[in-house]
């Protein structure tokens, strides 16, 4: 989904929560003793931060920080390709991060650090993106900005980015990371509701399952793999409707997946007529099996929400079978005819009978975000209004 001109402005600021104003238990500088909440609403207005640090990942490396290497670290180029976007994100702050650190102390530079990842994020979530970029599955926060989550759910978000144990590897990280769970561990129960907490990041794990089911599906339509294909277009788009029911950022462009879906549909029924146009055994039963096993199950699918270009592929579907009546064939021919129609003219939304989704594989982010993109990108259709 391209977002154009969006704009999410944090809420206004809230009561600082009790474990922010604790200080860690630990021997840490007090300077700065803002809390992450005030810091997450001052980073709207702060833009100063360099706009393009990935540089800095390079500058991080345990090398070039004069800093001792774990033997269970990998070389540098490895940590670069393994670690996820939200790692790098949090690296690279740090690595800002750093000058408060050495004057200020650890305490104070995770909360610079936390400002910094939070401005960042805040950025990509108001930024114009190509169709094939989509920052949201870089980024929980991004979507979580996008979708206006509440204050306290990105807070402890980004405090769980930060209490990553990955960041052990050198000592800046290892203390800023140690501050970051001495925050967590301070939450009362009654400061965040952890109910809600889970219920939005497994919104986002259905974000994602989401796009798993739409790449997979548009990458098979590509290939001219119909068949393959159906399932994936189909259950991309009601899970993509059922998140689009809760925001419009919930989920990708409806628009987009409905239109494959009717192509994929398309492209099936005109194989299924050629195979039954040729009169020839096993051709015919096998055309005949796609119609009643893929295509006809799938009809209510597009008749139920009343939209004009499925209903309108609906009838070019049943228009093409219909045409084979008063055809001279075979006896045989048009007794499977006759006994197929009545299925194909079916106006029922009633979903009777349909397949189970397909398994899915499981992808890294940056798998994802690398397929993902390259699919959406190579595409030759998508909707008018360009999303």
């Amino acid at each position: 989904m391209l977002v154009v001109g969006l704009c999410v402005v944090p809420p206004a600021p809230q009561q600082d929560p009790d474990y922010m104003e604790q200080p860690s238990p630990t021997d840490y500088s007090r300077h700065l003793q803002e809390d992450t909440e005030r810091a997450i609403s001052k980073a709207a207005a702060d833009q100063q931060e360099e706009r393009s640090p990935e540089g800095l990942l390079t500058a991080l490396s345990p090398q070039s920080c004069g800093e001792s290497v774990s033997p269970r670290l990998p070389p540098q180029p490895e940590i670069k390709a393994m670690m996820t976007p939200n790692m790098q994100g949090i690296i690279m702050s740090i690595g800002k991060a750093r000058t408060v650190f050495e004057k200020l102390g650890p305490e104070a530079a995770f909360f610079k650090a936390i400002k910094v990842e939070y401005t960042r994020l805040l950025r990509f979530a108001q930024e114009d993106t190509a169709p094939g970029s989509d920052y949201r599955l870089q980024h929980v926060i991004v979507y979580f900005i996008q979708n206006q989550a509440p204050k306290k759910i990105l807070e402890r978000t980004l405090l769980m980015q930060f209490a990553d144990r990955n960041l052990g590897f050198n000592e800046r990280c290892k203390s800023i990371m140690k501050v970051a769970r001495a925050k967590l561990d301070l939450i009362k129960p009654e400061e965040i509701n952890m109910e809600e907490y889970e219920m939005w990041h497994q919104d986002y794990r259905n974000f994602r399952e989401t796009t798993i089911f739409l790449m997979i599906g548009l990458e098979l339509f590509q290939k001219k793999s119909f068949v393959e294909a159906l399932m994936y277009l189909i259950y991309s788009y009601q899970y993509n409707r059922e998140l689009l029911v809760k925001g419009l950022y919930r989920g990708h462009d409806d628009e987009l997946i409905g239109l494959y879906r009717r192509e994929c549909l398309l492209k099936l029924n005109e194989n299924a007529a050629g195979m039954f146009e040729s009169g020839e055994e096993p051709e015919v039963s096998n055309g005949l099996s796609i119609m009643n096993e893929l295509v006809v199950p799938c009809i209510p699918l597009l008749l139920i929400h009343d939209i004009d270009e499925d209903l309108l592929s609906v009838e070019d579907m049943r228009n093409r079978w219909c045409s084979y009546l008063g055809q001279e064939m075979e006896p045989n021919l048009q007794e499977k005819l006759t006994d197929f129609l009545p299925k194909l003219l079916d106006c029922s939304t009633e979903i009777k009978s349909f397949h189970d989704p397909p398994k899915l594989p499981t992808y890294s982010t940056l798998e994802l975000v690398e397929r993902y993109s390259r699919v959406i990108s190579s595409l030759s259709r998508v909707p008018a209004d360009g999303r």
